[in-house]
């Protein structure tokens, strides 16, 4: 009988980690072997990165007590290195050994690089090269109480992209590739963003801020663009839509720690419902009951300055209803950079249509402006979002 994991103990509920697990306790249970194999066909990248990334992404008792800071005396370190040298053994032989007696090695896929490197922070990327590369995973022990402390736990510490959803960090594996080089205009307004994130990657304090203008004008590909910028600092980009806005300080808590630098991103914010999550938006800015995190700074995007969406009540001469308006309107103000976004003239409009179609073809035609213009007052209107448009479905 092996001893089940402790420091670890969360990576039993693994379907693949789990199986292989229960299989080393006994070798000969066919229905263990095919249990375990199923699970090792399902992966996209090699067995033993699937293993290193579960390592990376527990958030079992020594992912947690590594988060609020352990050092590398610590009796919990010793337990969590000798379990680590047993998965490493798992993931560098003896998964395939104990497979093999049942005819069902086969399941285990080669070893190759690693799966989406551009989605994976720099510290995780390298840890898991390191840990795909040897099976002596013990002596990584020391490194991985410093990842926790600065990566956390669970996806958030191997994706550089993810969405809050339903009180969870859900990590994105294909996230957009969207970057600076691929906009055209708005560098005046970027710049101020770019300075605050650097500034901030570096461990000073940076304002919230707030992107607003009319639709189409590029707002959310900015703030995708500014945060990939910074993508080699280990900054991530973390997407809370509308209908998660009410957990919003239950993200907060679950991103506290002395790392990774985050921007929190509502995508499209608007206050239009009779639950008022204005207040509860306005106590997540100013700091509600639990301490604004260090590490978090919050980003919008919203087609108005005051966020507002105003019901017919509210726009009434109604006492309460006037009030109501002013306190959502004030919501802004807690945002300390505030950049409007204007809609682009003609010019600025066909040289983003030049450059996406120049990229695209490789040379502009000389219809180019012409089709560009017919394009946008067929109902398009000029922006960022119709030019790109017009590039996609050009046909000279």
């Amino acid at each position: 009988m092996i001893t089940p994991l402790v420091a670890y103990a969360d990576l039993h509920d693994d379907a693949l980690v789990g199986a292989l697990l229960d299989l080393a306790t006994q070798p000969d249970d066919e229905l263990l072997a095919a249990e375990t194999a199923r699970a090792a066909l399902a992966l996209e990248t090699s067995f033993a990165e699937a293993l290193a990334r579960a390592v990376l992404e527990s958030e079992g008792p020594f992912a947690v007590a590594a988060r609020r800071g352990l050092t590398a005396t610590d009796p919990r370190v010793g337990i969590a290195r000798t379990e680590l040298e047993r998965l490493g053994v798992l993931a560098h032989g003896d998964a395939a050994r104990i497979l093999a007696r049942h005819g069902l090695d086969g399941a285990l896929s080669a070893q190759r690089g690693l799966e989406h490197p551009t989605a994976t922070p720099p510290a995780a990327a390298a840890l898991l090269q390191a840990l795909v590369a040897a099976g002596n995973w013990g002596r990584h022990a020391e490194s991985l109480v410093a990842f926790h402390a600065g990566e956390g736990i669970g996806e958030l510490a191997t994706h550089r992209v993810l969405r809050w959803l339903d009180g969870e960090l859900v990590g994105i594996a294909d996230p957009d590739t969207t970057t600076l080089d691929d906009l055209v205009g708005y560098e005046d307004e970027r710049a101020p963003l770019l300075e605050d994130l650097a500034a901030f990657a570096a461990g000073q304090p940076a304002n919230d801020a707030l992107l607003y203008g009319l639709p189409g004008t590029g707002k959310s590909a900015a703030v995708r663009a500014c945060a990939a910028a910074f993508a080699d600092s280990g900054m991530r980009l973390i997407q809370v839509e509308r209908d998660q806005l009410d957990s919003l300080e239950d993200a907060l808590l679950a991103l506290r720690g002395e790392g990774p630098k985050t921007i929190l991103f509502l995508d499209d914010l608007v206050v239009d419902d009779a639950d008022r999550l204005d207040r509860a938006l306005r106590a997540t800015l100013d700091g509600g009951v639990a301490q604004r995190p260090s590490n978090v700074v919050v980003w919008a995007t919203s087609n108005r300055l005051n966020l507002l969406h105003s019901s017919h009540s509210e726009r009434s001469d109604d006492v309460d209803a006037a009030e109501t308006v002013g306190e959502k309107a004030a919501l802004a103000a807690r945002f300390g950079r505030r950049i409007r976004f204007e809609r682009q003239d003609r010019e600025a409009y066909l040289a983003i249509c030049r450059r996406l179609v120049r990229d695209r073809l490789g040379d502009v035609p000389a219809t180019l402006d012409d089709d560009a213009m017919r394009f946008a007052v067929q109902g398009h209107g000029l922006s960022a979002r119709t030019a790109r448009q017009f590039a996609d479905a050009y046909r000279p």
